[in-house]
């Protein structure tokens, strides 16, 4: 820990942005076997089973395939750009966990606290629940059912209403997924900074690191239309609209593949957290989950990932990271609609089988393509 005075704001923040800057400066590595390949099987992928939205595959930070399939907006005939926003869902909570433990690094609160500390309307009788399990899903807290956007006026609503169900489990005895729990995170960090959700994100995390195409709370002007497709591009029908002002925690970001590449990468670089808050942040708590990221194998390497999906809205995304070839791929899609293949992932230690998205199609493609091309093994 380096100790002393504090380093001044402005050069702070100048070293921050040349650090997260770097990761676009210069050539990104190529391999025009592999982009040529990859590319055409997005192209396929977009054409056969509807992929729409951008993708990127990164690595040390630098993009090897960059890419925007589909229409943005579909009656307007409008196509997705790079600089195209998606709403991220679910890959939001990765935002909180990082804002909880940038406060505790601050000395603003502790992972130990209990959560009424800063939520006065926890149910009478409800055991203590403390920040740490809700960041790793073990409070035991059961999302309201239906909780669909139409179900609660905003994430205060849904948490109120969750609350009111019978825990799951005791507290910290084992995991249940909880949007609430990330929701009640986000009151926590609100009552600590004095700045609402949205503003803290903005201030501490997205201006600093230069993720204009980043934001919270509030739907862009220009953002992509989500649609469910069925049969590829044909017989598609809008989704139900974003939401982003009912949503804090769990939800209610919205980004651009590159914002979100400069922010994976100023986090995997020391940017934007301390290395004891990184360690604590991807460590697996024994669910398989760390703070905001889930934590598996695929083909044989570790991963860190999350994905985020309103089928409802027509949007999906996935961030997947592997930390020791020093990939990135990253997908924010407006189609939330089938493709023809199957995915697994391992979830909790549990290899599960689902119905691909176009989406999880091409990320899986793309990944197994880089890696089967014998590029970049463990290690660089």
């Amino acid at each position: 820990m380096v100790t002393g005075k504090p380093m001044p704001a402005s050069i702070a923040l100048s070293l921050m942005l040349m650090s997260v800057q770097s990761a676009f400066a210069g050539p990104a590595p190529k391999d025009a076997v592999f982009v040529k390949a990859a590319t055409e099987e997005i192209d396929r992928i977009a054409r056969e089973d509807g992929f729409s939205g951008t993708i990127i595959l990164a690595y040390d930070g630098k993009p090897v395939v960059r890419l925007a399939k589909g229409l943005q907006d579909r009656q307007q005939k409008l196509p997705n750009r790079l600089d195209t926003s998606f709403p991220i869902e679910s890959d939001t909570k990765q935002f909180t966990a990082a804002a909880i433990l940038l406060l505790r690094q601050e000395g603003r609160l502790k992972l130990s606290d209990p959560i009424s500390r800063y939520y006065q309307d926890m149910p009478p009788g409800l055991p203590p629940i403390s920040i740490a399990q809700l960041l790793t899903h073990s409070a035991g807290i059961v999302d309201c059912k239906p909780c669909g956007d139409a179900n609660f006026r905003d994430y205060k609503d849904l948490i109120a209403q969750s609350l009111q169900n019978k825990p799951a489990f005791p507290s910290g005895t084992g995991m249940l997924y909880s949007n609430a729990g990330y929701g009640l995170l986000a009151i926590a960090i609100e009552k600590v900074s004095g700045l609402s959700y949205a503003e803290f994100l903005q201030q501490r995390f997205f201006s600093p690191l230069g993720m204009t195409g980043t934001g919270s709370g509030r739907e862009p002007a220009a953002m992509a239309h989500g649609y469910f497709c069925r049969g590829g591009q044909e017989s598609c029908r809008e989704g139900t609209g974003a939401n982003l002002e009912k949503m804090a925690g769990f939800g209610g970001v919205y980004s651009t593949v590159d914002d979100m590449l400069r922010w994976t990468h100023a986090l995997e670089q020391g940017t934007v957290l301390s290395a004891q808050s990184r360690e604590e942040m991807f460590r697996d708590y024994g669910h398989g989950y760390g703070f905001g990221w889930y934590l598996s194998e695929k083909m044989g390497r570790k991963l860190i990932w999350h994905t985020g999906s309103d089928g409802q809205a027509g949007y999906s995304s996935v961030v997947d990271i592997f930390p020791h070839e020093r990939v990135t791929v990253i997908a924010l899609t407006n189609n939330t609609g089938l493709s023809h293949g199957k995915a697994t992932l391992t979830i909790d230690g549990k290899p599960v089988t689902i119905p691909a998205s176009p989406m999880r199609e091409a990320v899986d493609q793309i990944e197994k393509m880089y890696f089967d091309s014998g590029r970049r093994k463990e290690g660089g």
